[in-house]
């Protein structure tokens, strides 16, 4: 049976699973279509990266390679059922960033390190993001173009649904993960085999 607000621990899809729990998170989700909201670190080891987010700027997931481990591992801080405090809102604007349905991910690295992601790196995200998937009715398509990103405005963000970055999060002035090849991530999602693609 699954658990619609937690992944798996253990080792599954070729990812390493695991729950920090944290209770820092934004309150309840308020609404608007499903997204999956990428970021990276800008630095940082994966461990280092958990446990200061678990304090601080909370996401759902941090996404990284944890030292002893064969694959990729991911570290599970809040439940899907409540939102993360990883963007910035502007207050008394009537909209939110974080609370619009925003699942958010932090990938441990860099922004400029993004043009060079190998293939195996895209379906180490399809593996996971069809893991989310299982659990939040996120839809597979990218609205945005992240190779020339524009800013949403906030009604925009708020109605949005499918695969999106920092970088078109209005109130915000980040570039995160700018040039994510959403297209090719998007392939390997639709033809991904059962059980995830081996890693």
């Amino acid at each position: 049976m699954v658990n619609e607000l937690w992944l798996p621990e253990g080792h599954h899809w070729d990812l390493h699973i695991e729950h920090r729990k944290s209770t820092n998170n934004a309150g309840k989700f308020t609404g608007g279509g499903w997204k999956w909201v990428l970021h990276t670190t800008e630095g940082g080891s994966y461990d280092s990266n958990c446990v200061l987010l678990r304090q601080v700027n909370t996401p759902h997931l941090v996404f990284g390679v944890a030292p002893g481990n064969e694959h990729w591992s991911v570290a599970q801080l809040l439940p899907f059922n409540v939102a993360g405090k990883t963007l910035q809102n502007d207050s008394g604007d009537g909209y939110q960033t974080n609370r619009a349905n925003a699942i958010q991910m932090e990938i441990v690295g860099f922004t400029s390190q993004v043009p060079n992601w190998t293939d195996l790196m895209y379906k180490r995200l399809a593996n996971l993001f069809v893991l989310i998937q299982h659990r939040v009715n996120i839809p597979t398509k990218a609205p945005w173009d992240f190779s020339n990103p524009q800013r949403a405005s906030d009604a925009e963000w708020v109605k949005a649904e499918g695969v999106v970055g920092h970088v078109h999060a209005p109130d915000n002035d980040h570039g995160d993960p700018a040039r994510f090849a959403e297209g090719k991530f998007i392939d390997l999602v639709k033809n991904i085999p059962d059980g995830g693609y081996q890693l």
